[in-house]
């Protein structure tokens, strides 16, 4: 059976709803491997100030990949950026299942071929001739130290290797979605010296009074310490929300104790 997303509400009024990122391999579904590429991509976003709204984690399955790439896209998530998958072996999926998902067949990218086949001379096996077989109508992303990526409707594909990933993204997203001058979020937060439970009636209440805010409330993973974070993000232009948040912590801590967020 096919693991598929959920049905699809509306898009957002600017019809987006923000970057997301997908990381597949079996070795990451099946736990064999820390998802180290997702921590940075998603890193890599919030210092943008573009953060994901989704990220996913998926098997070497092509319709799993069809399907969450038309999910995504229904959803209207752009950029969709998707690492891994993308080389020459047997368990390379991911060109097809974002093929699938976009509704267009693979075909080989002659200009990719002919690169693969400069790179490789006598070693462009029939398994690496793979690598240049991309979803119709795609372009290039430039890879300096292997084969290339490709973007296609919103969708963008690296190679899984953090040494290729991270200058390709980081390249990629200077042109098209460059860094914002000002945060889209103000961060409060407040280290109280009260256990999770003690102050999470309080937090609901705060968030449901706040919907534009996102509220986090975080116990401390310190056996020697019962500590709670409550971490409030604020839209920048929300300046109310903004004095709420503060007023809001500021009773908190003066109810429970506690102490400045360490460094």
């Amino acid at each position: 059976m096919v693991s598929t997303p959920p049905d699809v509400g509306s898009a957002g009024a600017d019809g987006g709803a923000g970057p997301a990122v997908v990381n597949v391999g079996d070795e990451l579904t099946f736990g064999e491997k820390r998802n180290g590429n997702q921590e940075w991509m998603l890193e890599c976003l919030w210092r943008r100030r573009h953060p994901a709204r989704v990220a996913l984690t998926l098997a070497d399955d092509v319709e799993v990949i069809a399907a969450w790439v038309r999910h995504l896209r229904q959803a209207g998530h752009d950029p969709i950026l998707i690492s891994g998958g993308i080389g020459g072996t047997h368990d390379d999926c991911t060109r097809e299942g974002i093929a699938r998902g976009l509704g267009v067949g693979l075909e080989r990218h002659e200009q990719c071929y002919r690169l693969l086949e400069q790179r490789y001379a006598e070693r462009f096996t029939p398994q690496r001739q793979r690598m240049a077989w991309l979803p119709a109508g795609c372009r290039l992303i430039a890879n300096p130290r292997g084969a290339p990526g490709f973007c296609h409707q919103g969708v963008y594909a690296f190679p899984g290797f953090p040494n290729m990933l991270r200058p390709m993204l980081e390249n990629l997203l200077e042109r098209i979605l460059p860094a914002s001058a000002e945060p889209h979020w103000t961060v409060l937060e407040a280290v109280l010296a009260v256990g999770e439970g003690d102050v999470a009636m309080e937090v609901e209440a705060f968030s449901r009074e706040n919907p534009g805010a996102r509220v986090g409330i975080y116990p401390s993973t310190r056996r020697a310490r019962r500590e709670t974070t409550v971490r409030i993000r604020c839209p920048r232009d929300d300046a109310a929300a903004g004095r709420a948040a503060a007023d809001f912590l500021t009773g908190l801590q003066a109810r429970f104790g506690g102490h400045a967020p360490e460094p």
